[in-house]
């Protein structure tokens, strides 16, 4: 009786919550104080405790049927070498992998070998389930945004949630990483998997030098009445931009932020967006929800085709947007050409 009990109270906790898996935008954190220190063992000892917002998180033995909660905890568990029991799925991601709920870079990853897929869309009651049907011996969730205080204290009777310190995708991905991997017992492999894709990152670079210095402005989407844009470089897709030598207008960081730290902006602020080249992410590449706005034409950058479409339908916007070392390296062979054939519009 006492598992079915948790299953309804943590059923109870997953309705209050949502599961967003639409591109954060890259706004500063103002919360930063709460991060706590992760203890860090030796290679393979345990116990180890990493810091969380919710609350410290100790792992007394060698995990080893780990369930990520988001497709960004699955790809970082992926590029440690570890398989998740489950990969997390929800609507977005199942429409934009016809169905398979596996991004490409995952599945170059995973080979043949696809473990079951966790329906994170499936309601609380069922989530809850799952959960406990899969046995996990610990859950990975830096990137879930469905996690809030009272979901962790009920899944954390039952597993160590390693989890975020500031809010979910709030973290640049190599401390997401140094996390789980601390958790897991293998920290230098985290140490390991960071140095290459900086590796390949700088070498994109050097094999695009228009990119170096380039300004951008990155529009996210559309809220309805006001565009969501890029406000910070500091995580997500801004840190990816500024990687390859990019960098964010002066004009971006001082919008106003939502809630999540993207820029809000006004059809009628359009005009101020001017860069050596605009990002869009669209649903399908389809750039008409800005078309129809003459100050958009008008644009030099628009004028002079200095604009990279990143279509959601393709998975770019979130190997960048929700990114890892695995997701990274496939979005730099993806987009780099792309930015600095736009780049090298400007000159």
């Amino acid at each position: 009786m006492r598992i079915h009990k948790r299953l309804r109270r943590i059923g109870v906790a997953l309705a209050a919550t949502a599961v967003l898996a639409g591109v954060a935008a890259c706004g500063s954190d103002t919360d930063s104080d709460t991060t706590a220190e992760t203890t860090v063992a030796a290679e393979g000892q345990f116990p180890v405790t990493v810091s969380g917002k919710f609350g410290e998180v100790t792992v007394e033995a060698e995990p080893t049927r780990a369930l990520p909660l988001s497709p960004q905890d699955a790809d970082i568990l992926l590029s440690l070498g570890v398989t998740p029991i489950a990969l997390p799925v929800d609507a977005q991601n199942l429409a934009a992998t016809n169905g398979t709920g596996v991004w490409p870079w995952e599945a170059e990853a995973l080979g043949g070998d696809v473990p079951p897929l966790l329906d994170m869309d499936a309601g609380a009651t069922v989530i809850a389930e799952k959960i406990a049907a899969l046995q996990p011996d610990i859950i990975v969730s830096t990137g879930f945004w469905g996690l809030e205080e009272n979901t962790y204290g009920q899944l954390s009777e039952q597993f160590p949630v390693v989890h975020f310190d500031v809010r979910a995708n709030g973290e640049p991905w190599q401390d997401s990483t140094r996390k789980v991997a601390a958790a897991l017992g293998i920290p230098e492999k985290a140490e390991e998997v960071i140095e290459q894709a900086e590796v390949d990152l700088a070498a994109a670079t050097e094999q695009y030098p228009a990119l170096e210095g380039a300004t951008y402005n990155a529009i996210i989407g559309d809220t309805g009445g006001q565009l969501s844009v890029l406000a910070s470089d500091d995580r997500g897709i801004g840190q990816f931009l500024s990687s390859l030598g990019l960098e964010l207008s002066e004009y971006a960081t001082t919008l106003p932020v939502d809630a999540d730290g993207r820029g809000v902006l006004s059809y009628e602020q359009i005009s101020q967006l001017d860069a050596d080249l605009l990002v869009v992410v669209s649903p399908t590449g389809d750039l008409g929800y800005l078309t129809k706005f003459e100050a958009w034409n008008r644009l030099p950058a628009v004028e002079r085709g200095a604009v990279v479409s990143l279509a959601r339908n393709t998975g770019i916007p979130n190997a960048v947007g929700f990114p890892s070392s695995l997701s990274l390296k496939w979005a730099t062979d993806e987009v780099a050409p792309m930015l600095a054939d736009a780049a090298a519009k400007s000159e």
